[in-house]
């Protein structure tokens, strides 16, 4: 007999205990108005209170309450400590685009304490929303639609239009500068022109050149000849403007003869023309003098014969360094 009264006991401690703890958990729900329009919108919160060491099981409401009632938005879950106890809630802005009287169903919290495997439920109550439709008075006329309100637009908006537009407007300026400049037979991108080098500069460059390369050291005594009066019939032709590369050495020396050069410099560069036939056509074996007195006369001819107006600040050209070092 005193074991069934402890059996007894234990049911009675557990069922009160259960009770106790009941008492502490609080589920409800709300809404702003029970009644509103069609296309209204308002405040739907529902929210449940526990022990601090609960874990609750936060239901998850995503597009509508019911068919008829749809979530616009919602909020974070909000949490207040006071004391032992939580308070958790969740807010939902919702609106109907049906008239009735519509039931909320009521929301089930699933929760379990610390150090507890057994899970226990609260439920929120029911609650109703009457959704009316807009009066219509049907003796007045029929009014037209509204059409949409007009918005400015934002600078983001307009930024592809403006970017768009602005690329429009390069490509055809380049096509009309490419065509007035095919209409006009110009080139469409100018080089920037190069430096011109006088004439007796080029010429006493070339001629330096020749003699650092030592042609006639290593033999090749035609070879030497023919670029020495290549040299020259070039600074002729930019010098005199005529096509000395064309003519025999008779001819122009018969052609410089009509410019005022003096009788020195004519002799110098006539007999290196002579000598240079000599090589070229007669096999002649010039000395190591007259090979270096050939390249310096040239030189001579050059700086008795440029142009004044040629002359650029230059460095005087010291002669003795195309004597036979």
């Amino acid at each position: 007999m005193n074991f069934f009264k402890k059996i007894l006991i234990i049911i009675i401690s557990i069922f009160s205990a259960a009770q106790i703890m009941a008492q502490d958990i609080t589920a409800w729900s709300s809404l702003d108005s029970n009644a509103i329009t069609i296309g209204d919108q308002i405040n739907f919160k529902f929210g449940l209170t526990v022990p601090n060491n609960t874990t609750v099981a936060w239901p998850l409401l995503v597009d509508t309450l019911t068919a008829n009632i749809e979530i616009i938005n919602r909020s974070n879950i909000d949490t207040v400590f006071s004391g032992s106890s939580i308070s958790l809630s969740q807010q939902f802005v919702v609106t109907s685009f049906d008239s009735g009287y519509f039931e909320i169903p009521s929301t089930n919290f699933k929760y379990r304490y610390s150090n507890d495997s057994a899970i226990f439920s609260a439920s929120t109550g029911l609650i109703f929303l009457q959704v009316y439709a807009p009066e219509v008075d049907t003796s007045q006329a029929f009014k037209p639609l509204s059409g949409p309100i007009a918005e400015p637009y934002t600078f983001k908006e307009l930024l592809p239009l403006i970017l768009g537009a602005t690329a429009i407007l390069i490509v055809l300026g380049l096509l009309i500068f490419y065509l007035i400049k095919r209409k006009k037979k110009q080139p469409i991108f100018k080089s920037k022109p190069k430096p011109i080098i006088p004439a007796h500069i080029m010429a006493i460059n070339k001629l330096e050149e020749l003699r650092l390369t030592k042609v006639w050291q290593s033999g090749r005594l035609k070879k030497y000849y023919s670029e020495l009066t290549d040299i020259i019939r070039e600074y002729m032709v930019n010098r005199y403007n005529f096509d000395a590369p064309e003519m025999t050495s008779y001819e122009i020396i018969t052609k410089l003869r009509e410019f005022e050069i003096n009788n020195e410099a004519m002799n110098k560069l006539e007999g290196v023309m002579n000598l240079s036939d000599m090589v070229k056509f007669a096999k002649a074996v010039p000395t190591a003098l007259e090979n270096d007195l050939g390249l310096t006369h040239c030189v001579d001819f050059v700086n008795e014969t440029k142009k004044v107006a040629d002359t650029v600040q230059i460095e005087s050209i010291d002669d003795t360094k195309f004597k036979k070092s």
